[in-house]
């Protein structure tokens, strides 16, 4: 009779607590190390042309559709997106305006070299969205700061999670020179690892003005080489629009036409179009239709 070893509890528990124990103590370090690295250093190339945002914010409804008036505020709503991602938000529904400013901050952030914070005019800031300076335009933006801060997103992606608020909080500075003051979150940086980001041209977004829908469509189809046909109501629910199936089918078409002009505006040599089946899918052709993508269609 081979006879069992005998186990001792009392050691393994202590090897476990030392592993909890060093995985707390690396992960404390990493966490160290990245709030003191600067914001403008964790942050991929950005142009003022040419914004980087993750993809999690592009393939989703968490930047959707908000229609005036109907700003809905939620706690730890599920956000509908894309398989890879799984998201949920607290706070005020954020719209393409918001979107809008947080990836001009990250620009800013690159472009002034900041650390942690940002000090800039409203009236500067206005610029930099392309607004006109005036007291509604600096209500509005003040609003859209407030919205980044005080909203809290938890986002799951390939085998990690990121939670909190967009922006850490923005402020006016009174005592000092009246500037607003932005203080990043740098745990928001990981999101931009393994290139899950896109370039998105700020001069298109700019031409697509307030059209929501259509800003939505440039950036959710600028974050695929090669896209695969939708479903027209998968698009509806991504963007989170609250129009019928029948409606949403003639904005989307009207807002593909505007994404359409808009990159022609910028290159007069773009090829970006789509199509609708019959049976309400859409396929968009980026730099034009490709083989793949029309054998693709074929089957819609």
């Amino acid at each position: 009779m081979v006879q069992k070893p005998v186990i001792d509890k009392a050691y393994f528990e202590k090897a476990k607590k030392h592993l909890i124990t060093k995985e707390q103590r690396q992960k404390a370090e990493e966490e160290a190390k990245l709030l003191g690295t600067a914001m403008q250093q964790l942050l991929p190339e950005i142009f003022e042309d040419k914004r980087a945002i993750p993809n999690c914010f592009l393939r989703g409804a968490l930047f959707g559709m908000v229609r005036k008036g109907r700003r809905a505020l939620v706690e730890n709503q599920p956000i509908f997106t894309m398989s890879q991602y799984e998201v949920a938000f607290s706070g005020s529904e954020m719209d393409q305006n918001d979107l809008e400013l947080w990836d001009t901050l990250m620009y800013l952030a690159k472009e002034y070299h900041v650390d942690s914070e940002l000090r800039i005019t409203l009236y500067s800031l206005c610029q930099n969205m392309r607004m006109p300076d005036n007291g509604i335009n600096r209500k509005t933006l003040l609003s859209r700061v407030k919205r980044l801060a005080f909203g809290q997103v938890s986002i799951k992606t390939n085998g990690k999670e990121y939670f909190g608020s967009l922006i850490d909080d923005g402020y006016i500075d009174d005592d000092g020179d009246g500037k607003l003051v932005i203080r990043y979150n740098k745990k928001l940086a990981p999101l931009f690892i393994d290139g899950d980001y896109t370039l998105v041209s700020a001069d298109i977004r700019h031409l697509l003005g307030d059209n929501q829908l259509a800003r939505w469509l440039y950036n959710f189809y600028e974050s695929h080489n090669q896209p695969v046909p939708f479903a027209i109501d998968f698009i509806r629910k991504l963007c989170r629009s609250d129009s019928e199936l029948k409606g949403f089918k003639q904005k989307l078409k009207s807002a593909l036409d505007e994404v359409k002009k808009a990159h022609l505006a910028v290159n007069l040599k773009s090829k970006w179009g789509y199509e609708i089946s019959k049976n309400n899918y859409l396929m968009v052709y980026p730099k034009g239709k490709t083989k793949r993508q029309l054998e693709i269609f074929s089957k819609f």
